[in-house]
């Protein structure tokens, strides 16, 4: 299944053109009705969307077949944790899609026919997603005759089955929202007058006197904020207080290091290794079985090594051996097991047939041998549509780039010359069409030897962190009080059930899910994360919606401190000109320049939205009335004013439309999550 196999090579480029498309984030896979609603009226609900809840089973089971699409396509037997929790992610944006987006989208009257589809895998629109995913491996460019001949294997197999209806469904997914996207775009204009606005607002520069009055110059102890006061702001400001659930938690963290003894016995195994290693007369061998990491078994160059290595391996002593070396607590030793004389490019072509027709690849091979066409050959054998569009020809390549078995068959072929070898893919009869000019290359064995804590310095820490549990355990004070007696630092984070990891720790998410199946003041038990212990506490329990007033009040409480300390400031502010309040005050009259409505920020002041727009709108020469700006209250004279070319009509035009679109990429995806009314447990189980 040739087609297939390339595909593999194109997994993850799926799921990031997908991503890539207006805000496709969301449109990852939506896998048909399993018909798995069976627990949907049970708690085991994962959420709800649009008002249809969502049972485990059902998310479950469209998680496995998304997987089983994406190891198909990756080649591999499983994903890693990383993508398995992206996998979960976005299973659930295809949900939404099914639930709230897409029923939306029909009754809005947009569709995605048949014909249309057709005209997307094979005809003149076809869709990126298709585009995307069919390249061929050598030009990088999309290759209808790959798409065709993938096509043919659905009926035949099932895995291929399995792949095409996961590309087909983001196909027609990703076509929907392009549609809705183009609809609510063609509603968005600019106007003659906005143009006219924006071109005013860029062309007048305004240069300023001005003094302020910091609002530290006012004590907190002076202003008095009443609750009734807190509560009126509370009432006129609540969309300003909508959150999203979150968990907050306090955390202590026992580092599993190795200890003093471990880096002493580590020095001693290293040292023992590294004797043995010197003298073996099979480095290779010797480094397969004793090294920690995977030894490479291709051929470097001597500018594609760190410099210290590769000075061993291209020196008078590359006989001997390097290292050990240690950075941090990693060992590493090096022997040279081989040199050779090899091209850093090499092309070929091949005819491509299935593993178990060996008899078909001899006769193929001494058809070639005896001055048949290679380019006939691989139009009538070849199963790889991408060579065998270009005759069979794989063009001109780095032996690291095809898999192992066969890069070596093209080195050790001369150009010209023909070969047979079997790889994961089936079977390659192959031709040399081009090898560079040989260098010196080198095989390296080498030995990585990472320092571990031992299994009594694991112990010890345990036994710690148990002592630990055993005060904190019941409730937060005792946490608080055990971390304050062992002198523990406590790590405070904010989480949100969608979080992959708690902030400062890797592969965390057992935490997110025991914090959300947790209640305010509850101790965890010792979690075992990232190879360290963990013991946390909830300490705060927040939900969608607008935040209850004991949460915010605090930060009113800063609002209204602040806006009563500005009305202080600016009835002091009162002269009939700035320098006789500068003088009453005590305050130094500054200068700023090339202020105009688009600013950001003034230079020496910093950004000041409401002095800015008071700026551009007040008379020249003409003291202002005090403004309450972010640092503290300014007074200002606009001393001169002039008009500068910053733009065209023209210009501004093409800005404010780029705007606009930018507007919508943003709003689209928000506007439709808000009205999807979704309630996201997933927490709770994965």
């Amino acid at each position: 299944m040739a087609t297939l196999n390339t595909l593999r090579t194109r997994g993850g480029i799926i799921v990031s053109v997908v991503i890539g498309i207006a805000l496709l984030s969301f449109l990852l896979g939506d896998f048909g009705n399993t018909g798995a609603k069976l627990m949907n009226d049970r708690k085991m609900k994962v959420g709800t969307i649009n008002g249809e809840k969502i049972g485990y089973a059902e998310f479950a089971d469209k998680v496995d077949v998304y997987t089983k699409a994406l190891e198909t396509m990756y080649g591999s037997q499983s994903l890693s944790a990383e993508q398995q929790e992206n996998v979960k992610n976005q299973v659930w944006q295809a949900l939404i899609m099914q639930y709230a987006w897409e029923p939306g989208f029909e009754q809005s009257g947009l569709q995605v026919s048949e014909n249309e589809q057709i005209d997307m895998v094979d005809g003149s629109f076809i869709s990126p997603v298709i585009r995307t995913t069919f390249t061929n491996p050598n030009t990088g460019t999309f290759d209808p005759a790959i798409v065709r001949n993938f096509v043919t294997q659905i009926d035949k197999d099932p895995t291929a089955a399995l792949v095409w209806n996961f590309i087909k469904d983001q196909m027609i997914q990703q076509r929907y929202l392009s549609k809705y996207i183009t609809l609510v775009a063609k509603g968005m204009y600019v106007t003659d007058l906005e143009v006219e606005q924006g071109v005013a607002n860029s062309d007048i520069t305004n240069a300023i006197s001005y003094i302020v009055k910091d609002y530290s110059q006012v004590a907190d102890s002076t202003i008095d904020i009443s609750q009734a006061e807190v509560k009126k702001y509370y009432d006129a400001h609540k969309n300003i207080f909508r959150q999203t659930a979150s968990r907050d938690i306090e955390y202590v963290l026992f580092d599993v290091l190795p200890s003093d003894s471990d880096y002493v016995d580590a020095e001693k195994h290293i040292n023992e290794i590294a004797a043995e290693f010197a003298v073996s007369e099979t480095p290779l061998q010797y480094a397969t079985l004793n090294s920690q990491n995977p030894t490479e078994k291709r051929y470097f160059t001597e500018d594609q090594l760190p410099a210290e290595l590769a000075a061993f391996a291209f020196g008078a002593n590359s006989n001997g051996m390097y290292g050990p070396t240690k950075e941090g607590d990693m060992y590493t030793m090096a022997r040279v097991a081989d040199s050779k004389m090899l091209p850093d490019s090499v092309g070929a072509r091949h005819i491509l047939i299935g593993a178990d027709q060996k008899a078909t690849a001899d006769s193929i091979l001494n058809a070639l041998k005896g001055g048949a066409s290679f380019a006939e050959l691989s139009a009538t054998y070849s199963q790889d549509p991408g060579a065998k569009a270009k005759d069979g020809d794989l063009g001109v390549f780095q032996p690291e780039q095809m898999v192992p078995e066969f890069s070596e068959a093209v080195l050790e072929t001369n150009k010209g010359d023909y070969f047979t070898v079997q790889t994961q893919f089936g079977i390659h009869v192959g031709q040399v069409t081009y090898k560079s000019e040989p260098k010196k290359k080198v095989q390296l064995a080498t030995i990585t030897y990472k320092i571990e804590p031992s299994e009594t310095t694991q112990q010890t820490i345990y036994a710690n962190a148990s002592k630990f549990i055993s005060e904190a355990a019941g409730s937060y004070e005792n946490f608080e009080k055990a971390a304050t007696d062992n002198s523990l630092s406590k790590r405070v984070v904010r989480i949100k059930n969608t979080d992959r990891n708690v902030s400062g720790i890797n592969n965390s998410r057992e935490i997110v899910r025991w914090a959300y199946n947790g209640n305010k003041g509850d101790v965890s038990a010792i979690m075992e994360v990232d190879g360290n212990y963990v013991i946390a506490a909830i300490t705060g329990v927040s939900g969608d919606g607008i935040a209850p007033l004991e949460t915010v009040s605090p930060q009113i409480v800063s609002i209204l401190r602040e806006q009563k300390k500005g009305e202080i400031l600016a009835q002091e502010m009162t002269g009939s000109s700035l320098a006789e309040v500068a003088s009453k005050l005590n305050l130094e009259v500054k200068e700023a320049a090339n202020i105009d409505f688009n600013s950001f920020y003034i230079e020496s002041v910093g950004v000041e939205p409401k002095l800015i727009g008071a700026v551009t709108g007040a008379k020249e020469n003409t003291l202002s009335k005090p403004v309450a700006g972010q640092k503290g209250v300014f007074l200002f004279d606009v001393t001169s004013r002039a008009k500068v070319d910053n733009v065209t009509p023209e210009s501004e035009k093409v800005r404010l439309e780029a705007s606009a679109q930018a507007y919508i990429m943003e709003r689209v995806n928000q506007a439709l999550t808000e009205q999807s009314k979704i309630t996201d447990n997933r927490v709770k189980f994965f």
